[in-house]
């Protein structure tokens, strides 16, 4: 997936001749032409880096660039201000309110990719070293929990069952002994929803027709689609290259992507999944429902583990298909609306 550059000028020359250059380079680029603008589509892209100049209408460099990392959403963003100004004290103050590098106008072109590659690099290795250090974190407390939690609960459970039949139905000891049956069955249920989120298995990848692999998944899911009162619509791309995979962990990935949608179309509905061959030689599938959607507030947590919007299960179902996604060295995504319905782009090399 290109990284996207925001690039905002109140120059109109400045910013189609870096748009054609960082585009020729293989970026996707976000044009604005002041310093509002600047405010409102980092908020709604969250682009990978932003070239930002200082002297602009509304809200100027030095504005926008303190508006941006006062947010917890946008504060990790690059910035590279773009001035016409060559006095330190101006470096200063931009370095003060933020900002990550200063190049000064007129610009060298590969000077200033080289210094935008530099920057991404750098983010991508903290953020692979913050997400290494956080699975790790995650990986001990799964641990804790799973070993603490499932004995007991199996003790519960048993005593609660020999209750249950040992007391005769008109009892009322025996709906309670039922209620401590059921949620005790849901605490079983997260119990084994986070040994399966610990431990996906490793093995041998080998290249697989994908639309094959789909094709399985769907057959197995089809019960349940039926039952739902779902239909499921195919769009494959056609001459599809072999990708190479863990095939019984991907029909795991893709299996609980359908097995949320089907929770989402309690009604019923369309699925559809979507394939595609990029023009960077990667594999991206899109699955998208008709159902209730996810409210926006919800979905920068819906891959987080535990996190849920359902009124059963553990939360481990999103967290597990990233898990598997980026263990291809892949890449997950999701957007929604309230009332429209959700779809899950996942986008894998080919090989």
């Amino acid at each position: 997936m290109a990284d996207i550059i925001l690039i905002v000028d109140d120059n109109l020359d400045n910013v189609e001749l870096l748009r054609k250059r960082f585009r020729a380079a293989g970026f996707e680029t976000i044009e604005g032409y002041d310093g509002e603008q600047a405010v409102a589509l980092t908020r709604e892209h969250l682009p990978s880096i932003i070239l930002l100049d200082i002297m602009m209408p509304k809200l100027d460099g030095f504005e926008v660039c303190q508006v941006l990392k006062e947010q917890e959403k946008t504060r990790h963003i690059p910035i590279i201000m773009l001035t016409a100004k060559r006095e330190v004290p101006d470096k200063v103050k931009g370095f003060g309110l933020g900002a990550d590098d200063y190049v000064t106008k007129p610009f060298n072109f590969p000077e200033l990719l080289a210094r935008v590659q530099a920057l991404l690099k750098t983010r991508s290795f903290h953020e692979r070293q913050i997400e290494h250090e956080r699975q790790k974190a995650l990986d001990q407390m799964v641990d804790g929990v799973a070993h603490e939690v499932r004995n007991p609960v199996a003790a519960i459970g048993g005593f609660a069952r020999r209750i249950s039949d040992e007391l005769p139905d008109d009892d009322r000891k025996k709906k309670y002994a039922q209620v401590i049956l059921k949620e005790t069955e849901r605490l079983e249920r997260m119990v084994q929803d986070i040994f399966k989120f610990k431990m996906v298995p490793n093995g041998e990848r080998t290249a697989e027709d994908f639309h094959d692999l789909l094709d399985d998944m769907l057959r197995f899911m089809k019960p349940k689609l039926e039952q739902a009162g779902i239909q499921v619509v195919r769009r494959y791309a056609p001459n599809l290259p072999h990708v190479t995979v863990h095939r019984k962990n991907m029909v795991t990935a893709f299996g609980q992507l359908v097995t949320n949608a089907i929770e989402a179309m309690e009604g019923g509905g369309t699925m559809t999944v979507i394939t595609l061959l990029r023009d960077s030689g990667e594999l991206e599938v899109t699955i998208t429902d008709t159902g209730r959607g996810i409210a926006e507030k919800d979905l920068d947590s819906v891959f987080d583990p535990f996190f849920t919007t359902k009124m059963v299960g553990a939360g481990m179902g999103l967290p597990l298909v990233r898990r598997i996604v980026e263990d291809h060295h892949g890449t997950v995504g999701i957007s929604s609306r309230l009332g429209e319905g959700t779809t899950v782009r996942v986008v894998l090399p080919v090989t």
